[in-house]
């Protein structure tokens, strides 16, 4: 029976995308400032538009956290704050080595990211 088990069946996985393409969405080069999140569940997937889950109530982090759920990040960047909380948090990072959202998913099912390295989260970006 335990031949059967996939650990990421029981995982909410959270990566910030550039489209709402579904599976095919690309990977978003920005972490905060993305403009949709997918959030697969399982094989569920679900993608959600970044105003409504980042409205600026608090650290994009925190309401990203709170809304999501996320166990996972995949992701081609993220701040040092984010970056921290999240590990914190007991979220692992993973570096987005993928250019679709359906080859980031399968690669980390695979266990073939990497965890995101500390030394390339970046320092806040802050709008003036």
């Amino acid at each position: 029976m335990l031949n059967n088990y996939k650990p990421y069946a029981y995982m909410r996985v959270v990566v910030p995308l550039d489209e709402n393409r579904g599976w095919d969405s690309k990977i978003s080069d920005e972490f905060g400032h993305a403009p949709y999140f997918a959030l697969v569940d399982g094989d569920s997937l679900t993608i959600v538009e970044g105003p409504k889950v980042i409205t600026g109530r608090g650290p994009r982090w925190a309401e990203l956290y709170t809304k999501l759920k996320p166990d996972v990040v995949i992701t081609k960047e993220i701040g040092k704050p984010a970056y921290a909380a999240f590990r914190q948090k007991g979220v692992t990072v993973y570096y987005a080595d993928a250019k679709t959202l359906r080859e980031a998913v399968e690669k980390w099912k695979r266990g073939e990211l990497r965890e995101f390295p500390e030394e390339l989260a970046h320092e806040p970006h802050h709008e003036h």
